[in-house]
C-alpha cells in the first residue's frame, strides 16, 4: 500500500516538473517567435538566418510564422563553422540574423572561435537580433532585474571584444525585464578597441504573434534610431590610420598650397577628409608614401599596398577608380573629375596648305582660264578679219597673261577700237579678280587651319608632342587600346624617352613658342595659360582628348565597417555644397577667349615657300626659253649667212 502510494507520488512530481519546464520553454519560444516576426517586419527584412538549438517542431512553427509574413528562413547550427563561412548575405536587400543566446555552451563556442566569420556578417543591411534568456551563473552576482542591463553590458563587452561592431552595423540585444516584456538595446562600438555602447531602441515591448502593443515596434525603432544618430557619429577621438601620396615632394609646400598644381588628387580631396574629421570626431594618423600604387605581380604598391596589408583604414586623397583597385579598396563617392587633354595651337593654314590656290575654287580657276582663252581667240579673230593689226598670236597670249597678273606690256597700241574695247574689258575684269584674290590671301594668312580635329590628324601633322609627368600618364598611354593614341605614343612621345614627359610650365611654354602639342591635366595647363598667354593667344588654342581618365573617389579599405558611416557624411557634404565649393577653389577654370580678332600673324619664310618655289620654276623656264631662243636665232643666223653667201657667188 505504501509502496504504491510512493510510486504514484514520484510519478506525479515528475509529470509536474516536466509540464512546468515544457510550459516555460513553450512560453519562451512563443515570445521569441512573436518578437522576431515583429522586429524583422519593422526592419523590412526579406530573409533571416537562425542560429539556435531549437528542435524540429519549433523550427517548423517558426518557418510557418515567417512564411505568413513573407520571410525566407535558413537554420544554421552554431557549431557549424563551415556553414557560417559559406553564408553570403545579399547586399542589395535587407536581411536578418537571429541568434538564440539561451543555447548555453553552443553559443559560447560561437563567440570565441568564429570571430572572422562573424565579422563578415556585420553589415549595415544585415540586422542581428540576439535573444538573451538568462545569464550564466558565474556572471550573475545578484538576482535583481535592475542589475541585468549592467551585467549584460559586461558580458557582451567580453563577447564582442574582437568583433567589429561599428556604428553603422545593426546589432540588437533583446532580453526580458521584470514584467516579462522585452527590452531591446542596440550594441555598437566607436572603434575596434572601444567600450561597447548599449542604446535603448525599444522598451517594455509586448510581442503577441504580430499584434502590436500601445506603440508599434517600427515606430519605436525609427524614433530611437533618429535620436541616436548623432551619438553614433561620434568616434570619440579615434586615431584613424589614413594614407596619402605625394608624388612630387620637391614641389610640396603643404596641403593648402594652391600655387602648386602637382598632386591635385591629394590636395583637392584633403578638405573633405578634414570636414569628416570634425564631423565624426576622429583624428588622423597619416601615413605618407610616394605613389598611389598599381598592381604588379599580384601586389600593390603605394597607398593601395597599404590597403592590401590593411595597415590603413581610409585614404586621405582621391584616387582613380580603377577596376583592379576594387580588390583592396572600396570607393565611396566621386569627389573629383579631372580631364586630361592635349592642348595645342592649330598650325597656320599656310603651313598645311598652299594658300595661293585656296582663294578660288576649282570652278573659278577654270572660269579664269576659260576667260583668257575667249579673249585670246577674240583677238586672233579681229586680227585676221581686218588688216593693219600688228598683234601676233604669241604677243596676244603674252599680253593676256600679263594683264591677268596686273603686269603691263610695252607694245604698239592697237589701231582698231574693237581691239581697244576688248583690251579694256580684259583689264577691268582682271582688276576685280586680282582684288578679290589679294583680299582672300590676306585673310588666309591670318587664319588658323582646321587641319587637326582628331588624334590621328595630330599624329600625321608636323607638330611635336609631350606629356605631363604624372604617374598615371605613363600607365594609361601604355594600356590604351585606341590605335591612334598608340601611334601618338609610339611615334611622338616614346622616342624621346624621359624628355617626352615634362612639367606643365615647360610644356605650355613650348605650345606658345613652337609647333607643339602638350597633354596635361587641364587644371595645371589652365593655370599656366592664364599666367603666360596673351588674351588673343588664348583664342588660338585647341584641345583633344587622348586618354579618358576615370573619376577620382575617396577610398576606404575593403570591407571596412566605417564605409557606410563615412559614405553618408560625404554624401551630406555633396548635398550641402561643400564638395562643389572646394572643387571651385582648387580647379582652375578654362580661360575665356575675350578678343578673337585682336593681334596679327606675321608672314615668314614658311608662308611664302610656295612663291619661292614658283619663282624658281619661273626662273628655270625663263632660262630654258632663253637658251632655246638663242639656239633658234643662231640657226636663223646661219641660214641667212649661207643664203647671203650663195647670192654673192651667183654673179
Amino acid at each position: 500500500m505504501k509502496e504504491g502510494f510512493l510510486d504514484k507520488t514520484v510519478l506525479l512530481v515528475y509529470c509536474s516538473v516536466f509540464w512546468a519546464s515544457s510550459y516555460g520553454r513553450d512560453t519562451w519560444y512563443e515570445n521569441v517567435s512573436a518578437l522576431s516576426m515583429d522586429y524583422y517586419r519593422a526592419r523590412h527584412a526579406k530573409s533571416v538566418t537562425v542560429f539556435s538549438c531549437w528542435n524540429a517542431d519549433e523550427r517548423y512553427d517558426f518557418v510557418r510564422l515567417a512564411t505568413n509574413v513573407g520571410l525566407m528562413v535558413e537554420f544554421v547550427e552554431p557549431m557549424s563553422g563551415e556553414a557560417i563561412a559559406t553564408l553570403h548575405p545579399n547586399r542589395l536587400s535587407q536581411g536578418g540574423l537571429l541568434i538564440d543566446a539561451s543555447c548555453g555552451k553552443l553559443m559560447s563556442e560561437l563567440w570565441h572561435t568564429m570571430d572572422h566569420e562573424l565579422n563578415q556578417l556585420l553589415l549595415g543591411n544585415l540586422h542581428w537580433l540576439i535573444l538573451e534568456a538568462n545569464l550564466p551563473s558565474e556572471s550573475r552576482p545578484g538576482s535583481a532585474f535592475d542589475e541585468l542591463p549592467f551585467r549584460l553590458e559586461l558580458l557582451y563587452n567580453e563577447r564582442f571584444r574582437t568583433l567589429e561592431v561599428m556604428p553603422y552595423t545593426s546589432v540588437v540585444l533583446a532580453y526580458q525585464n521584470a514584467a516579462g516584456n522585452w527590452d531591446l538595446r542596440e550594441l555598437f562600438k566607436s572603434y575596434r578597441k572601444a567600450v561597447l555602447s548599449m542604446e535603448i531602441v525599444a522598451s517594455n515591448y509586448t510581442a503577441m504573434f504580430g499584434v502590436f502593443g500601445d506603440e508599434s515596434l517600427s515606430r519605436q525603432l525609427m524614433l530611437r534610431t533618429n535620436n541616436g544618430a548623432r551619438r553614433r557619429r561620434n568616434l570619440q577621438g579615434y586615431s584613424m590610420p589614413c594614407g596619402t601620396a605625394t608624388t612630387s615632394p620637391e614641389y610640396f609646400k603643404g596641403m593648402d598650397d594652391r600655387n602648386d598644381v602637382h598632386d591635385l588628387f591629394t590636395k583637392a580631396n584633403f578638405p573633405f577628409i578634414k570636414e569628416l574629421m570634425y564631423d565624426l570626431n576622429f583624428t588622423l594618423n597619416m601615413v605618407q608614401v610616394d605613389k598611389v600604387g598599381y598592381k604588379h605581380n599580384g601586389t600593390f604598391s603605394g597607398v593601395m599596398g597599404k590597403f592590401q596589408n590593411r595597415s590603413i583604414e581610409l585614404g586621405c586623397l582621391g584616387t582613380l577608380m580603377r577596376t583592379e583597385r576594387l580588390e583592396v579598396a572600396d570607393f565611396m563617392i566621386v569627389s573629383l573629375i579631372i580631364k586630361s587633354s592635349i592642348i595645342f595651337r592649330q598650325p597656320p593654314l599656310s603651313i598645311v596648305a598652299n594658300i595661293f590656290e585656296l582663294p578660288f575654287s576649282v570652278g573659278v580657276w577654270a572660269c579664269c582660264f576659260g576667260l583668257m582663252a575667249i579673249y585670246w581667240i577674240s583677238m586672233l579673230v579681229i586680227r585676221y578679219l581686218v588688216n593693219g593689226e600688228q598683234f601676233t598670236a604669241i604677243e596676244s597670249l603674252v599680253y593676256i597673261f600679263g594683264t591677268m597678273c596686273q603686269r603691263g606690256y610695252d607694245m604698239v597700241p592697237p589701231h582698231f577700237n574693237g581691239t581697244r574695247l576688248l583690251m579694256f574689258s580684259l583689264q577691268l575684269t582682271s582688276f576685280f579678280i586680282i582684288t578679290s584674290y589679294s583680299a582672300s590671301i590676306v585673310a588666309l594668312l591670318q587664319s588658323p587651319s582646321r587641319a587637326i580635329t582628331s588624334v590621328g590628324d595630330l599624329v600625321r601633322s608636323p607638330l611635336k608632342a609631350g606629356v605631363m609627368d604624372t604617374s598615371y600618364g605613363r600607365v594609361y598611354y601604355q594600356e590604351t587600346q585606341d590605335p591612334d593614341v598608340q601611334d601618338l605614343y609610339r611615334r611622338k612621345i616614346k622616342p624621346h624617352g624621359e624628355k617626352g614627359f615634362m612639367e606643365p610650365n615647360e610644356g605650355i611654354a613650348r605650345v606658345r613658342q613652337e609647333m607643339f602639342a602638350y597633354e596635361a591635366e587641364v587644371n595645371a595647363a589652365y593655370k599656366e595659360i592664364k599666367e603666360t598667354f596673351a588674351p588673343e593667344e588664348v583664342c588660338k588654342l585647341q584641345e583633344l582628348e587622348a586618354i579618358k581618365l576615370p573619376p577620382f573617389g575617396i577610398p576606404i579599405v575593403k570591407g571596412s565597417k566605417y564605409r557606410e558611416l563615412i559614405r553618408q557624411r560625404l554624401m551630406w557634404q555633396r548635398e550641402v555644397g561643400i564638395i562643389k565649393r572646394f572643387n571651385i577653389i582648387w580647379i582652375h577654370q578654362k580661360p575665356q577667349c575675350e578678343n578673337q580678332n585682336a593681334g596679327y600673324s606675321s608672314v615668314g619664310l614658311v608662308e611664302m615657300r610656295y612663291l619661292y618655289f614658283f619663282l624658281a620654276v619661273g626662273f628655270l623656264i625663263a632660262v630654258m626659253t632663253l637658251a632655246g631662243e638663242r639656239t633658234w636665232w643662231k640657226e636663223v643666223a646661219k641660214k641667212l649667212k649661207s643664203r647671203t653667201a650663195i647670192i654673192k657667188r651667183k654673179p
